[in-house]
């Protein structure tokens, strides 16, 4: 059963790594094959992985979210629907998700069935179930494609939403209808007990894990704690998922059976271990529901429906096939489910603890619990790392003392807490203000242990090969005693370290222009150093690219250490959560234009300082010693350069600085690549420096759809005249070049066409991505 299971998961991968979904003829070639492959005795074993590709397929066709009328791609629509989410409100903002049921434009109107993610500024009292008519623009989901980064579209994607968008404030009446009892009770219910949270007389910090304990809902949590739990391994204690699911349920099967035992009669007629079952089972569904029923937690739910119809039926079957039951249970209920990390860590979590208890039994219980907490973390790795997600050196110390104590006492008295909140407020309240000084030390010593762990986690390389190959040696070594070439798997988990050629060979240099919005973030890497020109937007909510961006994309290309980090001036498009990005790497210079203006200590930038670097040399250009410029002006300008490529970063300078650039460094100003002044505005890029700079690439760091326009019409055709070739990062993610080898070309990588994958927005036509080879371009390290 693990072999079907594990086959059908990789006939549903095969079909999320395409760039494009496929069509009919496909889902009917894929059918064929299964049954053919079924029907033969010999093939029989891979039927699972077409059926596998043909599932996945079915389904996404069938659950695939609308388009609005005429394929838009932005608009501004009236329209009616109901609310169908959590009313998160933060910062006089509301964001909701409506299901809309009818949209008209002008006196245009049509009727369908939209699901739509609002925020909505000043939004009155509304609550799930609110049937609202308003007027919103909305516009295709569009997030950040860049390697690392979080998939935001697929996140939407996959909770069936295709647009996004804000409420326009038009006079209009928004609520139409307050809903009472009609639906989205459940969901009505979680509000209600979220606002009854926030109300009590505790720490925000206290209240916010209580909230995302009890009813799964996260926006409580404030940007320092989330952080917090990052760098600690340990921000799975507060999305409820299969670990919650299981302690509840186990807490709840240990105590039925207990009282069961002690009822003879009803222990008579039914077995303690069933009654013990049929209670796990209830009080994991109630938890689940509490918890709104998400993916994860419904994957959680089916793996107790099996583990429980075995303990029932006392079935006789391996561990590792009622595993391989589960799993593919969870996958017919939700293919994408194969795509998601949680889904490969919550059942390896299952087999490792599973794996190892057998080998624990007669070492102390403390002893135990290390040795199982180091395996699962050691475990966890491989599929941290095949999806990008930081692996924290904290986490085995933190979770051997979290999980147990969260287990036993955290969440049950949380729930028991919020349980008792509605009926009876002070014993409720009372309960969950025992808790207050717990949550208080777990954030503390939480803090404590991330600012001062000295073990980093190793730099290892984590391409396929390797990751497979560690896999492997850790299936090996959790495998009974006695598995034919279990010494074998030694080597094999050594291959992530083994001595490797180069990333980047010296003397030359990977530019990356990260896909950050509206703003600029870029990072410039050589064979040992690692620079980072800005670090892109943050924004009143909390969010910031630094963290979400910019850290994950050095994480994912084993860079622990930022050796310059240059904050081109002080607008927070520019130098957004430096801060966070300090905090998570070590970072041993910060210069800036604006020193004064930004949240780090930095020393200023000034014209004609020069380093050298790994055979490449780097030269500030702008702001001269003691300048009088502020703003867009004082941006730092710095050219990095080969003897056979170049590139200029430009930050915000705007023509006045253009024109004294062109009037006293206009010999240096020629460059292969210019990052555009000021993400292509019509305050920059005049026609002297297009032509004093004559580039072969123009990179516009701007926002998808940005209300600025950016960029100009008339400034993308001085560049496009002057024979630059043009690539926007609202269109085409982060684009990567590797400069300094004279003979390879040079030719970009765009992250949102190359790593493309068919729930992803296409942004247009990327411009520049399709214009030239992509041949030449070395994106990962190869082994010696």
């Amino acid at each position: 059963m693990a072999i079907i299971a594990v086959l059908f998961a990789g006939g549903i991968l095969c079909l999320f790594s395409l760039p494009a979904l496929p069509g009919w003829g496909y889902l009917l070639a894929a059918v064929g094959l299964a049954i053919g492959a079924s029907a033969v005795p010999r093939s029989r074993r891979i039927a699972p992985l077409f059926a596998g590709f043909a599932w996945a397929q079915l389904y996404t066709l069938a659950s695939l979210p609308a388009l609005l009328p005429g394929a838009a791609e932005s608009g501004t629509y009236a329209l009616r629907g109901q609310i169908v989410s959590l009313v998160d409100r933060h910062a006089g903002m509301a964001r909701v998700a409506v299901e809309a049921d009818r949209v008209s434009v002008g006196q245009r109107d049509w009727q369908g069935r939209w699901r739509l993610r609002l925020t909505w500024r000043d939004a009155p009292a509304v609550s799930p179930g609110d049937r609202v008519q308003l007027t919103a623009r909305l516009r295709r989901a569009h997030g950040f494609a860049s390697p690392g980064a979080w998939d935001y579209e697929g996140w939407l994607f996959h909770q069936g939403i295709r647009y996004v968008g804000y409420v326009v404030t038009d006079g209009t009446e928004p609520v139409l209808e307050r809903n009472e009892a009609q639906c989205c009770l459940l969901t009505r219910f979680r509000q209600r007990l979220g606002e009854t949270i926030d109300a009590l007389d505790l720490r925000a910090d206290a209240r916010g894990i209580i909230r995302a304990l009890s009813v799964g809902d996260r926006s409580g949590l404030s940007t320092s704690l989330r952080d917090t739990f990052s760098a600690t391994g340990t921000s799975h204690l507060m999305a409820i998922s299969g670990l919650h699911i299981g302690l509840v349920s186990g807490l709840g099967f240990v105590l039925a059976r207990a009282a069961w035992r002690r009822a003879t009669v009803l222990a008579a007629r039914v077995p303690a271990r069933v009654a013990g079952a049929g209670a796990a089972l209830c009080t994991g569904a109630c938890y689940a529901l509490l918890a709104g029923m998400t993916l994860p937690t419904q994957r959680a739910l089916i793996m107790l429906c099996v583990f429980a119809f075995a303990l029932i039926r006392r079935r006789q079957g391996s561990l590792t096939e009622v595993l391989g039951l589960a799993g593919t249970c969870v996958l017919i209920v939700d293919p994408s489910a194969a795509v998601s990390a949680g889904f490969w860590l919550s059942f390896g979590a299952v087999a490792t603890i599973a794996a190892t208890h057998a080998r624990t039994v007669g070492l102390p219980r403390w002893r135990r619990a290390v040795v199982m907490q180091l395996w699962i973390s050691a475990a966890s790795w491989p599929v941290l790392s095949a999806f990008d997600m930081p692996a924290a050196a904290p986490a085995p110390v933190a979770n051997i003392v979290l999980v147990p104590l969260f287990g036993l006492l955290v969440v049950p008295v949380a729930l028991l807490g919020v349980a008792l909140l509605l009926p009876s407020p002070v014993i409720g309240s009372f309960l969950l203000g025992l808790l207050e000084p717990v949550l208080d030390d777990v954030i503390a010593g939480l803090t404590w242990l991330g600012e001062h762990s000295e073990l980093p986690m190793p730099v290892a390389a984590h391409d396929s090969f390797s990751l497979a190959c560690v896999a492997v040696a850790l299936i090996m070594l959790l495998a009974p005693r006695g598995v034919p070439l279990r010494a074998a798997a030694w080597p094999l988990l050594a291959v992530p370290w083994l001595p490797r050629h180069a990333a980047v060979a010296p003397g030359t240099f990977e530019l990356h222009v990260l896909d950050v919005g509206q703003g600029l973030s870029t990072v410039v890497l050589t064979s040992t150093h690692t620079l980072v020109f800005d670090t892109g937007p943050a924004y009143r909510s909390g969010f910031a690219a630094a963290s979400s961006v910019l850290v994950p994309f050095l994480r994912a290309h084993a860079r622990g250490r930022i050796d310059r980090l240059v904050l081109s001036h002080g607008d927070i498009d520019h130098a957004g959560g430096a801060d966070r990005v300090v905090a998570a790497l070590p970072t041993l210079r910060i210069d800036s234009g604006e020193p004064d203006r930004v949240d780090v200590d930095a020393r200023a930038c000034v014209a004609g300082e020069s380093w050298h670097w790994d055979g490449i040399d780097f030269a500030y250009l702008h702001p001269g010693q003691g300048h009088g410029y502020s703003g867009n002006d004082a941006s730092c300008v710095l050219q990095v350069s080969t003897p056979s490529d170049s590139v200029l970063l430009t930050g915000d300078i705007e023509r006045r600085v253009e024109a004294a650039l062109v009037a006293t460094s206009a010999g240096r100003l020629h460059s292969d690549i210019v990052v555009a002044p000021h993400h292509g505005s019509r305050s920059s890029s005049s026609r002297a420096m297009v032509a004093a700079t004559s580039p072969r690439f123009v990179i516009y760091a701007s926002g998808w759809a940005n209300r600025y326009g950016f960029p100009a019409a008339d400034v993308a055709q001085r560049w496009r005249s002057a024979g630059a070739v043009a690539i926007n990062t609202a269109s085409a993610g982060t684009v990567s070049f590797l400069l300094g080898d004279a003979d390879a070309p040079l030719t970009p990588r765009c992250h949102r066409i190359h790593a493309h994958r068919f729930w992803w927005h296409d942004g247009g036509s990327a411009e520049g991505c399709h214009a030239v080879s992509s041949r030449g371009w070395r994106s990962r390290p190869e082994a010696e």
